[in-house]
């Protein structure tokens, strides 16, 4: 079992309290889709934080994510850090917070992640920490993104996570995004 997995899976095992994450809701697909979204979070204001664990397939590589339906290239920053076990790479990004070549194509193999999304009801800009990884055949690589979404103009009240910029790509059946709520302290 990989550390990450065990990572996941310990976080879950987390309760009661300050800091618990509470699951709030999953989607799982049984048809393909090229974007998963979660709205309605204008109504989480007991919530400091939010977290999005997942396993996912696509027929893209790439994940974008953005905030309130906003196509807005200039609100989002993104940076990514890549590692392969021979070479280490980043790069930028201002086509909403992307994840760099990370997610899996190969068939039965899917690239688990973690989102965190803090301070997401406050009007601050949407600050995204991502760690993903996948060990395919073809495809072994660790992703760390930081980006944000530079604008204040409202909170974040939905989530959309596209397969590939401009809805060309899709997310394969069992691709699964489970939304956690974290209470502050």
């Amino acid at each position: 079992m990989s550390l990450m997995l065990l990572g996941i899976l310990n976080s879950q095992a987390a309760g009661g309290g300050g800091g618990a994450y509470d699951l709030l809701e999953t989607t799982t697909l049984t048809n393909t889709a090229n974007r998963v979204t979660f709205s309605g979070l204008g109504s989480l204001a007991d919530y400091q934080h939010l977290q999005i664990r997942f396993v996912a397939r696509g027929n893209d590589t790439n994940l974008y994510l953005s905030f309130n339906a906003d196509n807005d290239n200039s609100n989002y920053r993104g940076h990514t850090l890549n590692g392969d076990g021979t070479s280490v790479y980043s790069q930028t990004s201002t086509l909403g917070i992307q994840t760099s070549q990370v997610i899996s194509t190969e068939a039965n193999i899917f690239t688990a992640g973690v989102m965190d999304i803090l301070d997401f009801s406050s009007s601050k800009t949407g600050t995204v920490r991502t760690l993903t990884g996948v060990a395919g055949s073809s495809t072994k690589r660790i992703s760390l993104t930081l980006g944000i979404r530079d604008s204040t103009a409202s909170p974040i009240t939905s989530i959309r996570i596209d397969m590939a910029f401009g809805g060309s790509g899709l997310w394969q059946v069992g691709t699964r995004f489970s939304l956690y709520g974290i209470k502050g302290a």
